[in-house]
């Protein structure tokens, strides 16, 4: 993987994260800190990030490989 696929998806898990506190915080606690607005944007940011973490992933492979390896030969 490749240097900016990880940092990609270390900021997706950390945006996720927040989000997931700000709801667990306001559906039990009722002491969420982010606004309907934020948590929308901070979800949006979370999975950008987590598909621009794909995309250098699936960038970084040769043409015709795939970055998924199950063992199988791929039949033509």
């Amino acid at each position: 993987m490749t240097r900016s696929g990880k940092l990609a998806f270390w900021v997706s898990g950390l945006c996720a994260t927040v989000f997931s506190v700000d709801v667990v915080a306001g559906a039990f606690f009722r002491a969420e800190f982010l606004s309907d607005v934020a948590q929308a944007a901070t979800l949006a940011l979370s999975c950008s990030f987590f598909v621009a973490g794909l995309l250098f992933i699936e960038a970084h492979n040769k043409a015709g490989e795939n970055s998924i390896t199950n063992g199988e030969e791929e039949t033509r």
